[in-house]
């Protein structure tokens, strides 16, 4: 099944409408406004992995934030309780990037003589410099925009990541020395060492995607081995570090190409009595395009939804002759 279809119908309500289809034998766009994520059940390497997934979908899953954490959660739906591959390894370089996804770094005050061998960040009054990331330190959060919360629980710089994430937003993100002021001011010029959320980066995404969003399990990845990694299902989506040569299911994101997509145009008449951005009138209209797709011969298919604009909205109302005429695509799917 293919998972993250926006249109999806439930309810099924009486009506009279006058439907008429009109195939334009269009393929549909890969554009996507959504990423669709890929359960694939069966045992492989990692790198038998990704070329399972360029071969049939578009790669190793990426993933950018919580909410595609949850997404994949709900994936992998089938019972399975362990870890899959996702399509993060370790790569041949490393920079400093933030805990919350950005790379560009263009504001770091380290103090004299920094970095020198840690791969996490942490700050005494104005100064920056590199530590043990599994050091058990206060740490500094942030919630959006740029409110900063000192923690004075002691935790490495994983354990703190995650405390932020759960609480506010993320470990404290830092862009210039306005502020760096600020950040200063929340320890309330406490000379303790405080962690944020700088951390040199080892890791790369199969396809090149350079967002360096991480969701490790605790501990991971400075306490193990191995340069490929997997997402825990059994720890609310935490990735741990395996051995490539281990062999687990996995998850791929991107359109089955060995699944057909096709597009049929849509107008429809109506009354006035009904609205027909209503999601009860759009799941009846569905219900008979599909008994009419039927009766065409095209019965044996996978799905048949709505195509939506960027904030949901199904039909757009045109005049003709002072009726009511209503135009949209709605996208359906076949073996």
């Amino acid at each position: 099944m293919l998972k993250h279809q926006r249109g999806a119908v439930t309810a099924v309500m009486n009506m009279s409408l006058f439907v008429l289809l009109l195939l334009s034998g269009l393929l549909c766009s890969a554009s996507g406004l959504w990423q669709e994520y890929q359960y694939i059940n069966r045992n492989m390497t990692w790198t038998d992995a990704q070329s399972y997934c360029r071969e049939r979908f578009t790669d190793l899953a990426t993933v950018d934030s919580m909410d595609d954490v949850d997404k994949m959660m709900n994936t992998v739906n089938d019972g399975y309780s362990g870890s899959v591959w996702i399509g993060l390894q370790k790569g041949s370089q490393s920079n400093w990037v933030w805990s919350n996804g950005e790379d560009n770094i263009s504001y770091i005050p380290w103090y004299t003589g920094e970095p020198n061998g840690g791969n996490c960040a942490n700050v005494i009054g104005n100064a920056w410099f590199d530590y043990l990331c599994t050091t058990a330190l206060r740490f500094v959060c942030y919630n959006e925009p740029t409110e900063y919360i000192k923690i004075d629980y002691l935790k490495n710089w994983t354990d703190a990541q995650s405390y932020c994430r759960q609480h506010y937003t993320d470990l404290a993100t830092v862009h210039n020395s306005q502020e760096q002021k600020q950040l200063y001011a929340a320890v309330k010029y406490d000379l303790n060492w405080y962690w944020i959320g700088l951390y040199k980066e080892f890791w790369q995404w199969s396809d090149q995607w350079n967002f360096t969003f991480r969701n490790w399990a605790a501990g991971h990845p400075f306490i193990s081995s191995g340069d490929c990694v997997a997402m825990s299902t059994t720890d609310s989506g935490k990735w741990v570090r395996y051995s490539c040569d281990q062999q687990y299911p996995f998850v791929c994101y991107g359109e089955d190409k060995l699944v057909k997509r096709q597009t049929v145009r849509l107008s429809l008449s109506n009354d006035g009595n009904y609205n027909l951005n209503d999601p009860s009138v759009q799941t009846a209209i569905l219900n008979e395009i599909s008994e009419k797709l039927k009766i065409m011969g095209l019965g044996g298919l996978r799905s048949i939804s709505w195509r939506q604009d960027e904030v949901g909205k199904v039909f757009y109302l045109t005049t003709k002759r002072k009726k009511a005429h209503f135009d949209n695509v709605c996208k359906y799917i076949r073996n």
